[in-house]
């Protein structure tokens, strides 16, 4: 039923705590393929050392996150797919909570649920999600776009979701080439194939880890995955707001260019913003946020 894609890249020392937490899940998956790609620290001979039958390790040439996981979708072998980062692990409740999901809502192509956010120097948090546009419990989502618009953080993260083989093939897979984001699209273009299933029950935890395998969005005037996201006026254009959710990626990445004190950047992505949504009201708030803790030195998570 259930294919696990783990992209590994340099983290050996988190590699083995990721597979024990889907092995320790209270439903495991049919198989778990590990996509070592390129690595050069011995993380892929720890996962050989494991020599668990569930486990399946492929070496490929170092050519980013996102073909690492289309080179684990095109090998799985079940209906459905998740993804787990090599530094991140599953609550052991992950994958039984998403399962009913499916039995609930077969009719959706996606299932999903919140996350844990782990510091390494703090205490595990749940994300800042906007809940007056969840269901109570769980249950479809009914505007993705506008709940991804108007909450602090993204409502799954790629750790947390369980996919249709066929959607995620439908879409093309992840976009090769995008330094850091990749996720954040794939699960935004998704959304134009397919229904969102969504519990609010957190059952990862995404953790802070800076490593060579997390990877890290650059701030550049000119970002390829812009055009990604500008792609869905079109590709999703069937679904409401998608030019707010657009408008709410320019916002987050105008945050980024104020933190890192490059103010053309950010203006620049502010007006793209606001050509967008002029009415965003969380443009605003978070131009004064991104700001204050420029100015303050505070970190932006605590505010």
């Amino acid at each position: 039923m259930i294919s696990v894609v783990i992209p590994l890249y340099n983290c050996r020392k988190y590699i083995v705590r990721a597979i024990q937490s889907i092995l320790s899940q209270t439903i495991l998956p049919e198989e778990i393929i590990v996509v070592n790609d390129g690595s050069t620290d011995g993380g892929n001979i720890l996962v050989e050392q494991l020599s668990h039958p569930l486990v399946r390790l492929i070496n490929q040439g170092n050519a980013g996150v996102s073909a690492a996981r289309n080179k684990g979708i095109a090998e799985s072998k079940q209906e459905f797919i998740a993804f787990l980062d090599a530094d991140d692990e599953w609550l052991p409740n992950h994958l039984e909570t998403l399962i009913s999901l499916t039995h609930l809502y077969p009719q959706c192509g996606l299932f999903a649920s919140p996350y844990y956010i782990k510091p390494m120097d703090g205490k595990a948090f749940l994300p800042s999600i906007n809940n007056s546009l969840l269901p109570t419990k769980h249950g479809i989502i009914d505007n993705y776009y506008k709940l991804a618009a108007y909450s602090g953080d993204m409502p799954m993260h790629i750790n947390s979701i369980l996919v249709r083989k066929e959607m995620i093939q439908k879409i093309g897979g992840f976009p090769v080439g995008i330094p850091a984001g990749e996720d954040i699209v794939t699960i935004a273009r998704l959304y134009s194939v397919c229904d969102f299933a969504y519990t609010k029950q957190a059952t990862i935890i995404y953790y802070l880890t800076p490593n060579e395998g997390k990877s890290h969005r650059l701030v550049l005037l000119k970002d390829p995955i812009d055009s990604i996201f500008h792609s869905l006026k079109h590709l999703a254009s069937h679904r409401k707001n998608v030019r707010l959710y657009i408008a709410s990626w320019h916002k987050r990445r105008m945050v980024g260019a104020v933190l890192a004190k490059k103010y053309l950047i950010a203006i620049n992505h502010w007006w793209i913003a606001f050509t967008m949504a002029p009415f965003y009201r969380k443009l605003y708030s978070a131009t004064i946020v991104a700001i204050y803790c420029n100015l303050s030195g505070k970190n932006i998570y605590k505010i």
